[in-house]
This record gives structure tokens, C-alpha cells and sequence, in this order.
């Protein structure tokens, strides 16, 4: 009983050893990818305070978060509120609940960048689009959601527009065809590159929602508060299958108009340039071929 026990324990310790190294490398790949990137991309050196509205400062643990929508961030933003006490009966959301980086000075923002542990979330730039719209247009009506309705409306079917009507349909494509446009965006579907500043912040750790199993514990381990909270159970998110049902109601020019103004997305973070949807642009390109 006692070889087996061992035995078990060493087990154990080799299956976390290569966890982490594996998981550690996928770190190192990201943040080379980011840089590589920014060198060839990025010009502007100096962040604004109105830049860094979106990124969370925990003072007492020395973690600054960029919040990005529709990328684990309720979740995440309970973690940190479980590190700080907050009751689990308070939502999260509340924007004075936190303290946010574009409220500290010049100065204490850029000491704060450079000591403290910094670390963001990202997902498929298409699959998180299609999740915001499901969101915000399928299952809420929100400010955000009310604004964009109108404005879609009022540009494609302008006989259904009516000032003070909130809770018109809009269908996927429709969504896709405006903000395929280049635009103002609501958080929920503005660029990562907008929202966390990439080329100007030197993250510390470059967390995937297609990995969030693996990146989690190892992110709390980094930032030394593993033994402090835990990530909750994980749940599945968008299917390629429902992106593809989605996506095929979209004409192909608008996809590809859109994939253009979230390229730096799919560039930052090492995703396949409208990876999910490539099976319907290609086909969309054999059919236009056959007509010819």
C-alpha cells in the first residue's frame, strides 16, 4: 500500500511538472507572437488615461486586468472579487465596485505597468462576435443593444425605424453588415487591441478562452494567489458548428470586410485569419468560379 501510495504521489508531481511546463511554453509563443507583431505594427509609445478605462488595478495583490467582454470576464472579475471578500450576492459589474487604471495619476499608472502582474484574456475574434450579438441581441435588450438596433435599422430598413421603439429584430447579418463598417463599437465587440492596449502594456501572462483550462490555475499560480481562490467549473462555449450556421447567413464580402478591421486580432494572438469561416469562403469562391 505504501509503493502505491508513492507511487500515486510521484504520478502526481510529474503530471503537474509537465502541466505547467507545457502550458508555461504556450506563454512564451504568445508573448513572442505579441512582440513580433508590435514591432512591426505598433507606433504609438505613450497610453492616455482615457486608453486604460478598461483595465482593473488590485493595489493589495499587485494584479491589473484588462477586462474584455464576452471573454470569461464575469468570471474573472468574481475570482478577483473573491481575492478582495466581495460578497458572492454582488454582481460584479458595477463599475465602482473596482479601481481602474485611467483613475491613477501619469505617474502612479506607469509604475503600476511596470511592477505590477498584468494579464488579459482573448478568444476567436469571430466566435466572440457571435457571442456578443447572442448576448446583446438575441437574450437582452441593454443600452448598448438599444443604440445599436436603431442605428441598424435606420441604415437597412429605414421604413421599420421608430425613435422610441427598442426592441426591434436584428437579424445576424444585419449586425455583421454595420459594424463590418468601420465604426464606433460597444465593448462587447470593440477590438482587443482598442480595449487592452497590447502594443503599449507588456502582459505578463496571455490567457486563451480555448485553453482557459490550462491557462487558470497556472495564471493563479504566477500572480501568487493560487492558494488564495480557485477558477471556478468551466462551461462550453460557441461550437464551430453554430459559427458556421451563423456565419453562412452573412454575405462573403462583409465577412471579409470585417475580418480587415479585427486583423490585428487575429495577428496579436496567433488565431488563423478567418479561420472559422474559411469552409464558407471557400466554397463561396468555387461557386462564384462555376458561374464564371
Amino acid at each position: 500500500m505504501l509503493y502505491v501510495e508513492q507511487f500515486t504521489f510521484q504520478t502526481i508531481v510529474y503530471l503537474l511538472i509537465f502541466f505547467f511546463s507545457e502550458a508555461s511554453e504556450r506563454q512564451t509563443t504568445r508573448k513572442e507572437l505579441m512582440e513580433e507583431y508590435c514591432l512591426k505594427h505598433s507606433n504609438k509609445t505613450k497610453l492616455f488615461g482615457k486608453d486604460l478605462k478598461f483595465l482593473i488595478v488590485d493595489d493589495k495583490y499587485k494584479i491589473i486586468y484588462c477586462t474584455i467582454p464576452k471573454v470569461s470576464s464575469t468570471t474573472w472579475k468574481r475570482v478577483l472579487g473573491d481575492l478582495r471578500g466581495l460578497d458572492k450576492n454582488v454582481g460584479v459589474h458595477g463599475k465602482n465596485l473596482w479601481r481602474w487604471l485611467s483613475q491613477y495619476t501619469e505617474e502612479e499608472r506607469s509604475k503600476r505597468i511596470k511592477t505590477y502582474f498584468k494579464f488579459l484574456f482573448v478568444r476567436e475574434p469571430l466566435h466572440r462576435l457571435l457571442s456578443a450579438y447572442k448576448d446583446k441581441f438575441m437574450r437582452k435588450n441593454t443600452i448598448a443593444s438599444k443604440v445599436a438596433r436603431k442605428q441598424i435599422v435606420k441604415a437597412y430598413r429605414p421604413q421599420d425605424y421608430k425613435p422610441d421603439y427598442n426592441d426591434i429584430n436584428i437579424t445576424f447579418a444585419e449586425f455583421i453588415q454595420f459594424f463590418s463598417n468601420d465604426v464606433p463599437r460597444n465593448p462587447h465587440w470593440l477590438q482587443y487591441e482598442k480595449l487592452c492596449h497590447p502594443c503599449g502594456i507588456n502582459y505578463d501572462f496571455i490567457g486563451h478562452l480555448e485553453t482557459l483550462e490550462d491557462d487558470a490555475p497556472l495564471l493563479l499560480k504566477m500572480a501568487g494567489i493560487d492558494d488564495r481562490v480557485s477558477f471556478p467549473p468551466i462551461h462550453k462555449s460557441t461550437s464551430i458548428d453554430e459559427v458556421l450556421e451563423y456565419y453562412s447567413q452573412v454575405p462573403r464580402q462583409y465577412i471579409t470586410r470585417l475580418g480587415e478591421l479585427y486583423r490585428g486580432d487575429f495577428e496579436i494572438f496567433g488565431y488563423d485569419y478567418l479561420g472559422p469561416v474559411q469552409p464558407l469562403l471557400n466554397n463561396s469562391e468555387e461557386t462564384t468560379s462555376v458561374k464564371q
